[in-house]
């Protein structure tokens, strides 16, 4: 009986020890992706003995090793670096293992058309969009897996799993909790408003609108000097799944603020009479302006709706590519 796939990434694994690469030529490259995490997104790429693919972001040179190795002597893998020190790298120690890589010193924004169509693309970093060329390049039926944004938010990142049709248009799209070392860190300007503390600047607050300075200030503000506190409704792991639920539910005045007792997503408005509140969930806490907080009813109303629907895991939503000229933006909705 021929291996499953799952089998065969057992045998890839064993057969690419990942002291190969981080560090036992003596010049470690600090992995920003642990292989375990490595070894779990190539189990959802599914990728089979034949397969052309593509890595983007060569890092310590890991995943593209795995890569050639479940696409075997018959496959073809490319990898693409846009850091020529990391390339040259890597190049020697596939050439030191005995690993079938071609490394191509390049944006990887661009992908690599020469080496076209894949069966499989790899992305180990996030884009502020996903570039049209990576699904252009991909075969029909092809699946391309990376990181991605699913809303401007500072910590709003996820991994995509997005197989083309056979006009290299988004078929499937799935987005699970996780994340890669972004290409660029930027807020745009038009969808956000970003207060930072200019003395203490690990301190911030982002608004997902584009509302007045004064306002996201406001709200920085009475969230610095929060006096309620209380259990968070989603701890450990499953924080992370509220925190892209409530992106997907979209409330009015969503934000993300990193204050003394933790990095949240929350909602904040200003009264009637101008008073600020503002409220968010950490995986240890709900903060809140104080214990009466408008903010906080809603932020609290909204997390028992998460677990009235089942406390919905980040895959479980509904998720789409929206385009944007030649990029394309991933989005959650609710399910």
């Amino acid at each position: 009986m021929p291996d499953t796939s799952s089998e065969a990434l057992d045998r890839a694994i064993s057969a690419v020890p990942t002291e190969q690469f981080h560090g036992a030529d003596g010049r470690a490259v600090r992995p920003c992706t642990p292989a375990v995490v490595t070894h779990r997104h190539l189990r959802m790429l599914d990728v089979r003995p034949g397969a052309r693919v593509m890595d983007i972001g060569i890092g310590s040179g890991l995943s593209a090793a795995l890569l050639a190795q479940l696409a075997g002597p018959d496959g073809q893998a490319t990898a693409i670096e846009i850091e020529s020190s990391l390339a040259k790298r890597a190049e020697s120690l596939y050439a030191e293992y005995r690993h079938r890589v071609t490394v191509v010193v390049g944006d990887g924004l661009l992908g690599y058309p020469q080496g076209a169509p894949y069966d499989r693309i790899l992305v180990g970093t996030t884009p502020l969009a996903i570039p049209d060329a990576w699904l252009q390049q991909l075969k029909p039926g092809g699946t391309l897996l990376c990181g991605v944004r699913i809303a401007d938010l500072p910590g709003a990142y996820a991994i995509a799993r997005i197989t083309v049709d056979d006009k290299h248009q988004p078929h499937q799209v799935e987005i699970h909790h996780g994340g890669y070392t972004p290409m660029i860190a930027a807020y745009p300007a038009d969808t956000v408003s970003r207060v930072v503390d200019p003395q203490q600047p690990e301190f911030s607050l982002t608004v997902l609108s584009n509302q007045e300075r004064s306002t996201a200030s406001s709200l920085f503000a009475v969230l610095r000097g929060a006096t309620h506190t209380e259990p968070t409704p989603a701890p450990d792991s499953d924080y992370f799944h509220l925190k892209n639920w409530l992106i997907a539910a979209e409330p009015t005045g969503l934000l993300e603020a990193t204050i003394d007792q933790g990095t949240g997503v929350g909602v904040g408005s200003l009264a009637p009479d101008g008073t600020a509140h503002a409220a968010v969930v950490t995986d240890e806490f709900l903060i809140a302006d104080h214990a009466e907080s408008p903010a906080l009813e809603v932020l609290r109303a909204l997390s028992h709706e998460w677990l009235e629907e089942g406390a919905l895991r980040t895959h479980e939503l509904n998720a789409r590519l929206i385009r944007d000229g030649d990029a394309w933006h991933a989005r959650v909705t609710r399910a």
